[in-house]
C-alpha cells in the first residue's frame, strides 16, 4: 500500500487569488451531456470552494443527476500581461449537513458583510471538491507582435491535484476512465486476499488500512493506518501482479474514484516510456515493499 501526500498543498499564491475573487463560472451536464454554465458567488476552504443557489434551478438539478464540474475563476483584464486566472475541474455535491451548512454561511458572511441572502431554507450550498487546479498567471508573458497579430505565451502551472504524483500528460487520459463510488460507514472496499482489479483515490472520508498481520502494499507495521482525501491505494498490488495484502474499510460516509486494473497499467506502461519522473516514483513505491 502506498499513498500520496496527506494533504496536497496549494501555492500561496493561489490561496490568495481565491481569497481576493468573487464569482466562479461553473459548466455542468445533465446525464445526456447537455451542458450550462452559471455564475456565483463562492467561499473557499483550501482547494475545496462553496457556493449557492436554489434548488429548482437547472445547475442544481445537473448536479443532483451529475456531479462532476468544470469551473473558472478569473477577473477581466484588457492588458494581457496581467491576465490570472484558475481553471478547474472535480465534484460537486449539495451539503445536507447542518453543522457544515452553518460553517459554509459563515464563511460567506465573513468574505461578504454586506451580503444578506435570507433564510437558508430557499437555499442549498455546494461544495465543490477540486480534483485538478491550474492557475494561468501571465504577468510575466512575453507578448510580441509577428505580422500584424498578437502572439500570446500564457503561463500556466498545476496548482493542486489528487494526481499529484502523475505527470499532466497522464491525467486527462486517468480522469475520463475514473468512477465515482460511495461506501457507507464500515463496508469493505477492497479485501485482503481478492484481485488486485482497481486502483483507489479517496476523494472524501476516510479509509482504514488493515494489513491483518501479513506484509502488504507498502503500508509499514501491522496496526491500521488510515487515509484521507486525496490519498490512493491499489496500485503496488496491481503493478506486482499479485492479490490485495491489505483489508480497505470505509471508516465514515466515503467516496473514492477508481480506476480499473487494465487502464491504470496502460496509463503507467505509456508513462514509464515517457516521464521520467514517474518511473522514479514507481521504482521507489516497488522498493519500498522490499
Amino acid at each position: 500500500m502506498s499513498s500520496g501526500d496527506a494533504a496536497v498543498e496549494m501555492l500561496p499564491e493561489v490561496l490568495n487569488y481565491l481569497g481576493e475573487q468573487h464569482t466562479l463560472t461553473l459548466a455542468t451536464a445533465s446525464p445526456s451531456g447537455v451542458p450550462h454554465a452559471g455564475t456565483f458567488l463562492y467561499v473557499h476552504d483550501g482547494p475545496e470552494l462553496y457556493f449557492w443557489t436554489k434548488a429548482h434551478t437547472t445547475t442544481a438539478r445537473h448536479i443532483e443527476q451529475n456531479s462532476l464540474v468544470s469551473f473558472t475563476i478569473d477577473g477581466y483584464s484588457d492588458d494581457l500581461q496581467k491576465i490570472r486566472g484558475l481553471q478547474g475541474r472535480g465534484e460537486c455535491r449539495v451539503i445536507l449537513s447542518g453543522e457544515q451548512i452553518a460553517r459554509v454561511a459563515d464563511l460567506f458572511g465573513q468574505k461578504f458583510p454586506a451580503l444578506s441572502p435570507g433564510t437558508t431554507m430557499t437555499i442549498s450550498f455546494f461544495r465543490i471538491v477540486a480534483s485538478e487546479l491550474q492557475f494561468t498567471d501571465n504577468t510575466d508573458a512575453s507578448i510580441h507582435q509577428q505580422e500584424g497579430t498578437f502572439g500570446v505565451e500564457f503561463h500556466r502551472e498545476r496548482a493542486y491535484s489528487v494526481f499529484a504524483d502523475l505527470p499532466l500528460q497522464s491525467v486527462s487520459s486517468l480522469t475520463g476512465e475514473l468512477q465515482l463510488l460511495d461506501f457507507p460507514t464500515g463496508e469493505v472496499i477492497a479485501r485482503a486476499g481478492g484481485p488486485a482489479d482497481k486502483f483507489f483515490i479517496v476523494v472524501d472520508g476516510a479509509v482504514e488500512v488493515d494489513r491483518e498481520g501479513v506484509g502488504g502494499e507498502g503500508v509499514g507495521g501491522d496496526t491500521p493506518v488510515s487515509l484521507g482525501p486525496g490519498q490512493f491505494f491499489g496500485e503496488l498490488a496491481i503493478l506486482r501482479d499479485r492479490p490485495r495484502t491489505a483489508t480497505l474499510k470505509a471508516l465514515e460516509p466515503t467516496r473514492v474514484l477508481a480506476l480499473d486494473r487494465d487502464t491504470f497499467r496502460d496509463i503507467v506502461a505509456e508513462s514509464l516510456g515517457t516521464t521520467k519522473d514517474f518511473d522514479a516514483i514507481v521504482r521507489e513505491r516497488l522498493r519500498s515493499l522490499d
